[in-house]
């Protein structure tokens, strides 16, 4: 339950964002409030995500738990089936979101801020990177999900 729920507001988020919060923010009409919307969406949005990272943490192993995957000897035959390295690929994805996540709220993210006033080409530079950051994870968490709905329904892609 709380997994599920976890994910939804997790990637409503972040669709969210695409969707509504970054046009809001291209519109000229709050031309001059746009970074300062951006920067709080953001800052706001960061304090959530982290706290959603670690209920998904927590719900999946407590998932594995409850399933008897976690039992020792069971632990092992698991993660070597096919539905195991769904797991393993989903576990993986999960740890790169999160990586990818530090990197994009606490250093490309911040720096762009940084170089606003001052450095024009810096800007520009971790402007592009936490744009690119930012859809990849939103690809990163589809996939996940994906992921997710196909372990739960007992399909395997391998």
């Amino acid at each position: 339950m709380f997994h599920i729920l976890s994910a939804m507001i997790w990637l409503g988020g972040m669709i969210f964002y695409v969707i509504v919060v970054m046009p809001v923010i291209r519109n000229p009409k709050v031309k001059e409030q746009k970074l300062t919307l951006l920067q709080l969406t953001a800052l706001q949005f960061r304090k959530i995500s982290y706290i959603l990272f670690l209920l998904l943490f927590v719900s999946g192993l407590g998932m594995l738990y409850t399933k008897g995957y976690l039992v020792q000897g069971q632990f092992v035959s698991f993660f070597t089936s096919n539905i195991g390295y769904m797991f393993s690929l989903k576990i993986g994805l999960f740890l790169l979101l999160f990586l990818s996540s530090l990197y994009h709220d606490f250093v490309s993210g911040p720096k762009t801020f940084v170089f606003l006033e001052n450095d024009p080409v810096m800007f520009e530079r971790y402007r592009k990177l936490s744009g690119f950051f930012g859809r990849f994870n939103l690809l990163l968490s589809l996939g996940i999900t994906v992921l997710g709905i196909l372990v739960s329904r007992g399909v395997s892609v391998f």
